[in-house]
């Protein structure tokens, strides 16, 4: 079903050190829907850097697999996470999930962080697990933007990013208001703009993440990774890292030196890799097995640190002002969240071509 002038929603992102080959184009077999091959390359050539703020426990500020102690529990990543602190000789490797939905006229891509624990300063906020994420919501080209204009990039045309923020939705759009969508509910508003970056490996969203310890009580919600678009400022304490999809580093090694070596003030000459993992072959395939101490139902991480059970996979995130629409929707239904929460969308279509997310 073809839509124009209709609502909208939004998306996701992150990036590290080493530089990945360019993005290729889907071919225009993609037509049937992508293929895997096309759905990681999207991935990458989208993929954000990460702009990563520490605390005084950085090991509980890197994004990493929700396996990375070798075990599907989340009832004892809290107490495992300082095993891998500096010093340590296992490896701490940054990551990053990532999906693809397609639709006739747009790719929706998610890129989701965990993290071993959400421990604000004070005990208030404290949870064992987190997951934060963004969803980028990106024209196909060859469509119609809601000025008219067809995009010409191969790999398509930024419109959204939507970025979950302690349970409220975070909304970024283009600096260019002739092509911004239109907010469809009278709670819909842009928070900002997204930035980007264009190199040999794609064009990158930038993306800042907030430190454990900053208080729950932070005036801009910027604790417990929290995501928004990195406004440039530097990191708070100036003590932060700066990763981008590549080869992953592995924090721990040759001593731990990169702890200390590669910390500052956002300083984009000391950017790091991280490894993007598929979320449709790694965490996905796990959702409904409750034999695991990983989930506590469906969609909710098992933790008992501070207050139980409360982290979410992309697939348990519903927010504030939008319960009605679902939990979920983010995930496996993309173009019809954003169809609902904007207006003017240019061609939008809700009718999928690749969704592996749709059987839930």
């Amino acid at each position: 079903m073809w839509k124009k002038g209709s609502k909208a929603v939004a998306a996701v992102i992150i990036l590290g050190a080493t530089l990945i080959a360019p993005a290729v184009a889907p071919s225009k077999a993609a037509a049937a829907g992508l293929s895997a091959f096309e759905q990681s390359r999207l991935a990458e050539y989208w993929s954000p850097v990460l702009y990563q703020d520490v605390g005084n426990n950085p090991e509980g500020d890197i994004p990493i697999p929700v396996n990375f102690d070798g075990d599907w529990s989340g009832l004892n990543n809290w107490d495992n996470i300082g095993k891998y602190a500096k010093g340590s000789s296992l490896p701490l490797k940054p990551s990053v999930y990532w999906s693809v939905v397609e639709s006739d006229t747009h790719y929706f891509i998610g890129y989701d962080l965990f993290y071993a624990t959400h421990d604000p300063r004070g005990t208030l906020g404290d949870h064992e697990n987190d997951m934060e994420g963004m969803m980028f919501t990106i024209r196909k080209p060859g469509t119609a933007k809601k000025d008219g204009t067809k995009v010409t990039n191969p790999n398509g045309e930024l419109e959204l990013a939507l970025m979950p923020r302690h349970a409220k939705l975070g909304m970024y759009g283009p600096a260019n208001k002739a092509v911004q969508y239109d907010p469809g509910m009278s709670s819909v508003y842009y928070d900002s703009n997204f930035t980007t970056e264009t190199s040999a490996s794609g064009t990158h969203p930038l993306v800042y993440s907030a430190q454990n310890d900053e208080s729950f009580l932070e005036s801009d919600g910027d604790f417990g990774h929290a995501l928004k678009p990195y406004n440039g400022k530097g990191a708070k304490g100036k003590s932060g890292y700066v990763f981008q999809a590549g080869t992953p580093v592995n924090l721990n090694a040759s001593g731990g030196q990169l702890w200390d070596s590669k910390i500052g003030n956002f300083d984009d000459s000391k950017r790091m890799g991280y490894e993007l993992i598929p979320l449709e072959t790694s965490l996905w395939p796990l959702r409904n097995d409750f034999t695991l101490d990983l989930w506590s139902s469906y969609g909710t991480f098992k933790g008992d640190n501070g207050r139980a059970n409360a982290a979410n996979a992309p697939w348990g995130w519903s927010f504030e002002n939008y319960r009605d629409l679902g939990s979920g929707r983010m995930l496996y239904d993309p173009a019809y969240l954003v169809d609902k929460l904007f207006d003017g969308l240019g061609e939008f279509s809700l009718t999928y071509r690749t969704n592996p997310y749709s059987a839930q």
